[in-house]
Formats: C-alpha cells, structure tokens, sequence
C-alpha cells in the first residue's frame, strides 16, 4: 500500500466565542425564531457556520425544540444584526455540554445508580436513537452515558436518558464481553 502525504493548512474560526455570543442574542431576540420556540421547552446546542456563496459565511445558531423534537436552525447577519432565515429540521444535532451535564444530574437525582455515585462524574455520552418508530420514545433526544474510574479504560456503569421527557429510561452495570458484570 502506498500512500501520500497530505498538506494540512489550519484555518481561522469562521466566527469567534464573541461572534457566537452575538449571534445566539441576535436569533433568541429575533421574532422569527422566538415565534418557532414559542410555548416550547428548548436549548440552545451550539453555533456553526452556513455559506450564503463562495465568499460569505453566516453564523448557524442550532437550538434544539424538544416539544417538537426538531432542530431550529438560524443563519445571522452579525454586519446587520438580523436574522437572515429560519428553518425546522428533523435531525438530531450533536450533544451539548449543557445536555451532557443534564443527563448526568437525571442520573444523579434518579439514583438507580447509587452504588455507582463516585463515577457519575465521571459520565460521557453520545445521542441514540430509537429507530422503532412505534417507540413512545422515537425522535426523542436520548443520550448514552457510561460510567467509570478514569484509569480504567472501559466503562462500569451505563445509563440511558431521555432529554425530551426528562427521565432516564435504562441503567445499571455494563456487562463484561462474557455475559457477567464488570
């Protein structure tokens, strides 16, 4: 196999924390977006980037509604101070720092993993999906947790929770690849 080295040439952030700031206030302040979260439980997950052409780049603030379960999406004119468009879309963005904390604290209040209470903190996640979709649960924002002393290199303890309905649906010990528990 041969293979080939590849230039890599870092690249400036598209928008700065301030930017992103900015941008997060401009679309929360916004009616177009303020009406599509009206009466609905959501968080804002993050703030990318959208190209409007070659040359322009609009900060994307990502909110997550999980009345709905769908993503609101808001490309901002941070030079107008506007919000440009605002979309619903059905997928599920990438796991907030914020809702990582929330399920933990789920977790931690729902206490089905007591003997596990020193590694709570300890917790990592990444979104599921129930793909069932006669689920109860299907389209709902559900993270996998695992739990574990940081010098191990596996997990101990795992928990699934449920963001849209606030609950954790399943916990307990990881069972070792032999069918016993860690």
């Amino acid at each position: 196999m041969t293979t080939t080295p590849v230039t890599v040439q870092d690249a400036e952030p598209i928008i700065d924390e301030a930017g992103s700031r900015r941008a997060v206030e401009l679309a929360l302040r916004s009616e177009d977006v303020s009406g599509e979260l009206a009466g609905r439980r959501h968080e804002v997950i993050g703030v990318g980037s959208e190209a409007a052409d070659r040359e322009t780049q609009y900060p994307l603030v990502i909110i997550f509604d999980y009345t709905e379960n769908v993503a609101v999406e808001a490309a901002v004119d941070l030079g107008t101070g506007r919000v440009r468009e605002v979309r619903r879309r059905r997928y599920q963005p990438q796991l907030s720092a914020s809702e990582e904390r929330q399920a933990i604290e789920l977790v931690r209040q729902g206490g089905r993993l007591s003997e596990y209470e020193d590694q709570l903190g300890s917790g990592a996640g990444i979104l599921v999906e129930d793909v069932d979709f006669r689920s109860p649960r299907h389209g709902h924002r559900l993270v996998d947790l695992r739990f574990g002393p940081r010098t191990r290199r596996l997990p101990i303890a795992f928990a699934v929770v449920d963001l849209t309905d606030r609950d954790v649906v399943r916990a307990g010990p990881v069972p070792d690849v032999h069918g016993g528990v860690s």
